[in-house]
């Protein structure tokens, strides 16, 4: 593994909001750039009371704000927007999650902010895009994940389209944003060209990724539906085979624990998992040659071996509420992360470090 850390020595400016932004923002600090967050004064992120606090310290932003520093500043405020813009001169690049139209009206949009910076590399996300008829409707997570086409594929035939149970629009977004400034930094950095703007609506990294549906749309005359837990986009025959490979099964074994299974798998294989405890159960269907895994929850990746020994699940100590887990970094090409992963500063309290001496927190 490399010692240095990709994006050593880039400095990135987040003007997220909750979720798509800042998980884009997370994505590179973790990559080893320097992420400056900036936030409203008097509160900052609202991510900061989203879910349960521990000491008055809400363990979600705590996860969310990994290895930024954080500044408030007044979007509104001319010596702020001074200030921010500033910042923006020097930065690499620039991620934001505001409905389109709200930063240019203050004089931070993309055209503006290229003629200050010419080498800036921006992402975008909003809930229908820069452009387009819908770009100035307000959008969030559980709204994308209707128009992309996934829920319309999620659940049982016979019960109404259902969500996942996490922000699967707002992380795939910042997933996706984190891609394109990284895609921008080496066309700028090895292409000797300049910076550039990546547009990402919540909804398309979800419909990219039901790639299928428009093709075989075409092919089957309707859309794929919900199958529970079955490939909606179904398994037609060809080449003398008619059998859907991907079917799966829940299997609850002894213990109490649920796995899931290739439907082939022959029965008896399948009555006799049932009979054990989830782990001799997998052992046994590994044994046999039958793709399976656990359903796991929260807490039985906490307490997984092999999600620790894949560093998928680390622990860090925060001297306010003590031990907490938190993913890992994906992938693993890079040598631990010497920055902190979880850190949960109270508003504005890295004014001194990015802005200068004279600059502290209040």
């Amino acid at each position: 593994m490399s010692a240095r850390r990709p994006l050593e020595g880039l400095k990135v400016v987040e003007l997220g909001l909750a979720l798509a932004g800042p998980f884009a923002g997370s994505l590179m600090a973790e990559l080893g750039a320097q992420v400056i967050k900036i936030e409203k004064p008097g509160g900052g992120d609202p991510a900061r009371l989203m879910g349960i606090s521990v000491k008055d310290v809400a363990v979600w932003w705590g996860v969310a704000a990994r290895a930024k520093l954080c500044v408030d500043l007044d979007l509104k405020n001319p010596d702020d927007r001074r200030t921010l813009l500033g910042l923006i001169a020097t930065a690499d690049a620039l991620v934001e999650n505001y409905r389109p139209g709200v930063l240019d009206r203050m004089g931070l949009g993309w055209e503006s902010l290229r003629a200050l910076n010419p080498r800036l590399v921006m992402a975008s996300i909003s809930g229908f895009g820069q452009t387009g008829p819908h770009a100035s409707r307000p959008g969030f997570g559980k709204i994308a994940e209707a128009m992309s086409g996934i829920v319309m594929l999620t659940g049982a035939p016979d019960e109404v389209p259902i969500h996942i149970g996490f922000s699967l629009a707002d992380t795939s977004a910042g997933l996706m944003a984190a891609f394109g400034l990284a895609l921008g930094l080496y066309q700028r950095d090895v292409g000797g060209e300049e910076g550039s703007h990546a547009d990402v609506a919540l909804f398309e990294p979800l419909f990219r990724m039901t790639e299928c549906q428009l093709a075989l749309t075409e092919r089957m005359g309707r859309a794929p539906m919900r199958e529970g837990s079955n490939d909606p986009y179904g398994w037609g025959a060809s080449g003398g085979a008619g059998v859907n490979p991907d079917a799966l099964r829940a299997v609850r074994c002894a213990d109490g624990h649920w796995l899931m299974l290739r439907a082939s798998a022959p029965d008896e294989i399948v009555v006799r998992a049932e009979g054990l405890p989830i782990g001799d159960a997998l052992l046994l269907l590994a044994g046999e040659g039958v793709a399976a895994a656990q359903v796991h929850d929260g807490a039985t990746i906490n307490a997984s071996a092999y999600f620790k020994a894949r560093g998928d699940v680390r622990e860090v100590l925060d001297p306010v509420i003590g031990r907490v887990s938190v993913p890992g970094e994906i992938p693993k090409a890079w040598t631990e992360p010497e920055l902190p992963l979880f850190r949960p500063t109270r508003p504005d309290a890295d004014r001194g470090r990015v802005l200068g001496s004279g600059q502290g927190s209040g």
